[in-house]
């Protein structure tokens, strides 16, 4: 139990639903020692069965409005309501996350989210730390506040370094494709909506057009315009022409 609730709490009639089992509960026992001797039928019997469960689910019922227990195991991360404090139905009483691994939240633009599938890969980074998981659930409808559709994504790996409740840059995989040419941005320059990049021909620059594929934003498949074993130039692209005179320094 995490929170509770006075037992005269109007809203949830504990103290009736108390009475009202504590009572049948006498006439329940009682009826299932007749019934056992055979002194009443089954029907007589049932009847009183039947009211029996009814209030022990209303008691339930109750007992769950009074005391506020963890739906799962885990750590308590935040309680949001202080001793005395009045609060109303909606109010987020505590937050606890499971010891087992992570759950996140993700908002995914409506442009997107039908790229994204239940099961895709996952990876979240925070502060050079890593972990990878797979998306859980995918809402069936747009957040009218957001703008952009509720996907929950979980990573049963612990890893000790990251603590619970903190905000993670998450990507989420809609496409895999092997063996492909992949260009960083920064790479490529865009020029009248076509794609171009820098290649190193002998001691002069040579600008070629290129075909690009699936993107993250960040980098590019190239689909076309570059062979494997063609050097590219990154630096000072800004500042080249075609032919220009290049000098080729080998990395350490």
């Amino acid at each position: 139990m995490i929170v509770s609730f006075p037992v005269n709490t109007p809203a949830a009639q504990y103290e009736q639903a108390q009475s009202a089992f504590q009572s049948i509960s006498a006439v329940h026992d009682r009826m299932q020692r007749l019934y056992e001797q055979k002194a009443i039928s089954l029907q007589d019997y049932e009847n009183v069965r039947t009211q029996y469960l009814v209030a022990k689910a209303n008691l339930q019922s109750s007992e769950q409005l009074v005391y506020i227990k963890a739906p799962i195991s885990g750590v308590i991360t935040n309680i949001m309501v202080n001793v005395s404090e009045r609060v109303f139905p909606g109010k987020d009483l505590f937050t606890i996350a499971a010891t087992g691994g992570y759950k996140a939240t993700v908002m995914i633009p409506e442009t997107e989210i039908g790229k994204v599938k239940r099961g895709a890969r996952v990876s979240a980074h925070w502060n050079e730390q890593s972990l990878e998981g797979r998306v859980s659930a995918i809402a069936l409808a747009m957040d009218p506040g957001s703008k952009a559709f509720r996907v929950e994504v979980e990573f049963p790996a612990r890893n000790a370094a990251i603590p619970y409740g903190v905000t993670a840059d998450i990507a989420v995989e809609v496409s895999r494709k092997a063996n492909v040419f992949v260009a960083h941005r920064q790479h490529l320059v865009r020029e009248n909506g076509d794609y171009y990049m820098w290649l190193a021909d002998g001691n002069n620059a040579r600008r070629v057009k290129v075909e690009v594929g699936l993107s993250n934003q960040l980098e590019f498949e190239v689909l076309s315009g570059i062979s494997e074993g063609d050097m590219i130039i990154t630096e000072g692209i800004k500042s080249l022409t075609d032919g220009s005179k290049i000098r080729v320094i080998e990395g350490s």
